[in-house]
């Protein structure tokens, strides 16, 4: 069997994103879920990479595809949909956050100035 340019270079870009992602998680910048679906992502590409006939075939059998290319783009798809459902959740209850946070410092401020608006008057 001839070994591809990908079948080498992907494992090693799959162990460099793999170490980042638990670097970043050590210095508390990832959450536990989200470096285990990223270290679980990358191990599935470099399975896809390094053997992958074995790997898309047995996709294509547990989903019931004719095609092992069939099943590999579709597992593609919906993982991407379910990532971009994360990130759009993710954004979501940013905003949220986001807007709490300025509305707090709003009424913060907005009571600051009262209070010294207040004391200036007892002058």
């Amino acid at each position: 069997m001839q070994t591809e340019i990908y079948q080498w270079l992907v494992p090693i870009i799959g162990v460099f994103y793999i170490g980042r992602t638990i670097y970043q998680f050590r210095k508390n910048k990832r959450g536990l879920t989200s470096t285990l679906v990223w270290v679980i992502f990358w191990i599935t590409v470099m399975l896809l990479a390094i053997i992958p006939n074995p790997v898309s075939f047995e996709i294509a059998n547990l989903l019931g595809f004719k095609s092992n290319i069939n099943a590999v783009i579709f597992v593609a798809l919906g993982w991407l949909f379910l990532l971009v459902f994360y990130l759009s959740t993710t954004i979501d209850r940013l905003e949220r956050k986001l807007t709490e946070l300025v509305r707090k410092i709003a009424m913060d401020e907005q009571g600051k100035e009262k209070k010294d608006r207040h004391e200036n008057q007892k002058k």
